[in-house]
């Protein structure tokens, strides 16, 4: 898909929140119009990776992975990831915003190298500060939690969790140190199925 056309379309994701909802591959062009979006509005500095796919079914493919950092205040803004014979298909693309300072969600898209239109992986993660605690839970495109995670201290003790959707249960999520963690996350995860 020719550079130009696939900027449209994800202008296009951006400006229609129902275009933006309807599949893993839209929010694939919406995360990368995201990335488009937020790369306009800041100066940004790059750091750049080549490489080749391992395993039999993505070895002859290969890649270029770019990360793009505000450079005001060093921020991680997006990692690219293109087609190294055709940077106008896209692997992987991963996007953060900030809010305040803090980074308040980010969202991804991953796609197979042969497939790079179809992502076989996507996630809005939504994150949390209370405290001394920094949580985000991951949902995926349709709603499913894949993990959870929290760090800091509380109560002068260090913590560290990490669960994913097999761990997560009644009897996980009712202990205290749960509740302090994951307790004031949103929910409101369709709110950014259009990532914004």
């Amino acid at each position: 898909m020719p550079r130009y056309l696939f900027s449209i379309l994800g202008l296009l994701c951006l400006a229609a929140p129902t275009f933006g909802a309807s599949s893993p591959a839209d929010f694939h062009r919406a995360v990368y119009a995201l990335y488009e979006q937020l790369s306009a509005q800041h100066e940004i500095r790059t750091e750049e990776e080549t490489g080749r796919y391992e395993g039999a079914a993505a070895a002859r493919y290969r890649y270029v992975d770019t990360r793009y950092y505000d450079v005001a205040n060093g921020h991680l803004l997006a990692r690219v990831r293109r087609d190294a014979a055709d940077p106008d298909l896209v692997h992987i693309v991963e996007v953060n915003v900030y809010e305040q300072g803090h980074l308040d969600r980010d969202f991804g898209s991953i796609s197979m190298p042969w497939a790079p239109l179809h992502p076989v992986r996507t996630f809005i993660n939504l994150h949390n500060y209370t405290g001394g605690l920094h949580s985000f839970r991951q949902y995926d495109f349709f709603g499913q939690v894949d993990n959870e995670f929290c760090e800091g201290h509380l109560a002068g003790k260090p913590v560290r969790i990490a669960l994913d959707s097999s761990d997560i249960n009644a009897e996980s999520s009712a202990t205290p140190l749960y509740k302090a963690c994951f307790d004031g996350l949103r929910k409101d995860w369709t709110s950014y199925l259009v990532p914004h």
